[in-house]
């Protein structure tokens, strides 16, 4: 097994971003929101809070309500 997993993230449904995440942090919420808000491309299209981040467990994405 690889130590990284490329993880979906979509805002509003939409696909905006790959991330490579270590598999350490996948049961880590926090930091998969971390990751997930710190990408470029995500930024542009979410506000400064977010109303809502889910991460479905085994799932391999993170879904941002803008």
């Amino acid at each position: 097994l690889s130590d990284t997993i490329e993880v979906v993230v979509q805002v509003n449904g939409k696909l905006r971003a790959r991330l490579s995440v270590p598999t350490a942090d996948l049961e880590n919420e926090a930091k998969l929101t971390e990751l997930a808000l710190a990408d470029p491309n995500v930024q542009k299209f979410v506000p400064s809070t977010p109303r809502k981040v889910i991460i479905p467990k085994n799932a391999h994405l993170i879904n941002i309500v803008a």
